[in-house]
């Protein structure tokens, strides 16, 4: 008996020729206000190792942001 497992990953150049596509049906959704995105933003390089965490633990929110200084 003979086992056989594949794991594949999501590779954004398998999907692009889609993108033009995905473009059309969302940015109506966005210009109207039904689609919104969220950053969490951490504040300082020193909280880079704490936001990393976070994002392997599920404590982030939306698309995890390290901003090491303002200008």
């Amino acid at each position: 008996m003979f086992y056989y497992f594949l794991a594949s990953g999501f590779v954004k150049k398998d999907y692009y020729h889609l993108f033009p596509n995905f473009l059309h049906l969302v940015l109506p959704y966005i210009r109207e206000g039904k689609i919104a995105y969220v950053e969490d933003i951490a504040e300082g390089l020193q909280n880079g190792p704490a936001a990393l965490v976070g994002i392997f633990s599920g404590h982030n929110v939306g698309k995890q942001v390290v901003v090491v200084a303002r200008e």
